[in-house]
């Protein structure tokens, strides 16, 4: 049999039933419709978290924190007083120590300080360490102290780089200099344009103290007087003072200036100086107050709301400089900024290895890979569902066709037609109705692609304000060509036994056959 009869004989019995092979090529259709679309969003969507995650680089950051110890224990042995049965005695010590020991301060097991952080800077792999200093200090220009808070930024900070009105944002993270806001600028005498932007280049001090009032009185001086200035401090440290020796003057009940005097008494050893240091820094720049889509978006909200912003690394040499001991036990966190994203699980087992608390998003992100795996593997099921029905289909097709064509057989094996010629007829009807089918399914996932494509754009722009660039629908070659090979595979099997049985008819009988 020539090459030409057999490839137009299939033709001519699909084109003679038309209406059975329209059905049964539909059921192939919506198969590979169905395993096109989930191959593609599966493909697409996974490309499009890692290019959203690298275009904030949430996928390459760690986030570590120190690991919390027992609180200091108490200074003195807890009692209860009077008479009690045991049992209420010992509910009523287990309250107390329990009262305790939420009011004093646990420590950290490991202490976040220069040493652990030169650590882990040098762990391979790492790009940046960033600690997180959030200060609280005086800006001193000239002669106009106010107070305001102070916190480390980076230098490649785009949103901050976008707020600047005058001067310039920092270029090395080393930086010795400063970047203020307008309002504080404002706060501290600047009245006109041209003094905001003659404040570039000009030194502004930092003056930190450590702590000794109690936060109600400077809260209720600081609001009376709109801020906080070295004057005011110094004036309600005199105050603090001289109060509990002026208590009998103010009229008081004996109860209620010994309760003052015991929240205000002075420590038996002599009175130190409050101990304080000074920072001086170049202003290179000011800032303006962030936009309210700016704060909508996601955003580190000290970052967003200090008064002063200085490189990391310098806002982290001035933390540690500070008057208050407590600072030489370290900060609380600091993120850390992986070369690869590859590389973020290994640099996050060296970093809990030295005994400190550390997530990274990469966690959160297989998750939710492995949920969307899940999910298209559902997809992939149902495809492959769809297509074993459509081969029960193509099977009973060509069974049909075995039936009304057995008297053609027969002529074609009187004729000299061997078995494989007939077997290769009917599995070239298989592989056609295969092959179209998946043709036409996967332009039915392409075209569903756009509209579909359009609508999740809107809906993660208005639920989540993330504009994405590039298409969720993704068709790569080898996907057309993995749906047509798989649809066209899937045909040619449900077609074998059909085939098998047409070859084994015997011709004597089918020529009989009416």
């Amino acid at each position: 049999m020539r090459l030409a009869d057999l490839l137009s004989l299939p033709l001519v019995a699909l084109w003679q039933q038309k209406t059975r092979t329209l059905l049964t090529t539909l059921g192939v259709i919506f198969g590979a419709f169905v395993l096109a679309a989930s191959l593609s969003i599966g493909d697409g969507v996974q490309k499009t978290i890692n290019r959203e995650m690298r275009r904030v680089e949430f996928a390459r950051r760690i986030e570590v924190s120190v690991s919390w110890g027992p609180a200091a224990p108490a200074a003195r042995e807890t009692r209860i007083e009077g008479t009690f049965n045991e049992s209420r005695r010992q509910r009523l010590l287990k309250s107390q120590q329990e009262m305790s020991q939420r009011t004093r301060f646990a420590r950290p097991k490991i202490a976040l300080n220069q040493e652990r952080l030169a650590l882990i800077r040098a762990l391979p792999h790492v790009e940046q360490v960033v600690p997180d200093v959030n200060d609280h200090g005086f800006a001193i220009l000239e002669n106009r102290s106010v107070n305001t808070t102070l916190c480390r930024a980076r230098p490649d900070d785009e949103t901050c780089k976008k707020r600047v009105v005058a001067g310039r944002f920092f270029e090395s993270p080393a930086e010795n200099a400063a970047v203020i806001t307008e309002d504080l600028a404002y706060r501290l005498g600047v009245r006109s344009d041209a003094a905001l932007d003659a404040l570039v280049g000009t030194p502004l001090v930092l003056e930190f103290r450590a702590p000794k009032t109690e936060a109600p009185i400077g809260l209720y001086l600081a609001n009376q007087n709109g801020d906080m200035t070295l004057e005011t401090q110094q004036a309600l440290e005199t105050l603090m003072d001289r109060l509990p020796d002026s208590l009998e003057k103010l009229g008081l009940s004996t109860v209620a200036a010994a309760a003052i005097r015991g929240a205000l008494k002075k420590p038996e050893e002599p009175t130190k100086p409050m101990p304080t240091t000074r920072e001086t820094l170049t202003i290179a720049g000011v800032l303006r107050a962030p936009s309210d889509e700016e704060l909508n978006a996601p955003h580190e909200y000290s970052v967003m709301h200090a008064g002063v912003l200085l490189p990391y690394e310098t806002a982290a040499a001035v933390f540690f400089r500070g008057p208050d001991p407590k600072r030489k036990e370290g900060l609380n966190n600091a993120s850390v900024l992986v070369d690869h994203e590859d590389h973020v699980k290994p640099v996050l087992a060296a970093i809990r290895g030295l005994g400190l608390e550390a997530r990274a998003m990469v966690q959160f992100i297989d998750r939710q890979r492995l949920i969307y795996l899940l999910i298209f593997a559902g997809m992939t099921c149902v495809a492959a569902v769809a297509l074993v029905v459509s081969a029960i289909g193509i099977g009973n097709t060509m069974f049909m066709s075995i039936l009304e064509r057995t008297r053609e057989i027969g002529i074609m094996k009187a004729i000299g037609a061997d078995n494989l010629h007939l077997q290769l007829i009917f599995l070239i009807e298989g592989a056609v109705i295969g092959v179209v089918g998946g043709i036409l399914g996967l332009l039915l996932a392409l075209a569903a692609s756009y509209p579909g494509d359009s609508w999740v754009r809107s809906m993660v722009n208005r639920d989540l304000d993330i504009k994405l660039e590039d298409s969720i629908f993704v068709f790569p070659p080898w996907l057309a060509a993995s749906v047509i090979a798989f649809t066209a595979l899937v045909a040619i099997l449900a077609a074998v036994y059909p085939a098998r049985h047409a070859a084994r008819i015997d011709p004597v009988k089918a020529l009989r056959h009416e």
